[in-house]
């Protein structure tokens, strides 16, 4: 067996993101009797995620994030003003709700265990809301190791998220794959640890960062294929 440990991100890679955010938002906006457009929650979407890029680049804290996301939003496109920690709270108690696998997540898992690869999480996120989401999946009990960004003080890139992970694991870098859909996040923290990953790229993005992850699906199935073949790459 070429690795022995596989690191599964969870948003986006194991649960459906778009799903949940938009259940998070919808049930946000409903509690409050506010109106959600199409159109606002397209801008929340590209808004969270600039948040979190910057997060991942270093430039802001969780709790930054936390305080300032629904604060500035609802305040430019509603022209209220609210506690945005307490609005960012509420949103996280839906988003804890929602938990739709993505395609082939269930079927990989059991291969994967059957194969006796050991299964492990990593996630920018905050511990129960993962574990809590990943138990409601049915898929909590895959995992002999998950480990977030809240719980190791730091997130994706950073190398030493991946100090804390490999710390409580008894299986090494050389011996583990990262399998996950973010560029930024998980492929670019595997590289620069150094070790292999494999780029979940099911939403069909250009790799502008010039990283080289060893390889590339878009589907489960594909991922399984790679798995029935040792991740030796198969002739077209």
């Amino acid at each position: 067996m070429r690795y022995k440990q596989i690191i599964f991100d969870v948003d986006d890679t194991l649960i459906d993101f778009a799903t949940t955010e938009s259940f998070a938002l919808h049930s946000l906006f409903k509690a409050h009797h506010w109106q959600l457009t199409d159109e606002m929650q397209r801008d929340y979407h590209a808004y969270n995620q600039g948040l979190w890029r910057k997060l991942e680049q270093g430039k802001i804290n969780y709790d930054q994030l936390s305080r300032m996301a629904f604060t500035n939003f609802i305040k430019e496109n509603l022209g209220i003003a609210v506690d945005g920690l307490a609005i960012m709270n509420e949103y996280r108690s839906y988003f804890g709700e929602s938990y739709k696998l993505l395609p082939g997540v269930m079927d990989t898992l059991r291969y994967a265990r059957k194969q006796n690869y050991c299964l492990t999480v990593l996630s920018n996120g905050e511990t129960f809301m993962q574990r809590h989401r990943l138990e409601l999946a049915g898929i909590k009990d895959y995992f002999s190791l998950i480990v977030t960004s809240e719980e190791a003080g730091f997130s994706k890139p950073d190398t030493r998220i991946f100090d804390y992970f490999f710390a409580h694991t008894n299986i090494g870098p050389a011996d583990t794959v990262f399998f996950g859909d973010g560029l930024q996040s998980d492929i670019l923290g595997a590289e620069n640890y150094g070790f292999d990953s494999i780029w979940y790229n099911h939403r069909r993005r250009k790799n502008k960062m010039n990283l080289h992850p060893l390889y590339e699906v878009t589907t489960y199935p594909q991922f399984v294929t790679l798995l029935k073949s040792d991740f030796q790459k198969q002739p077209q």
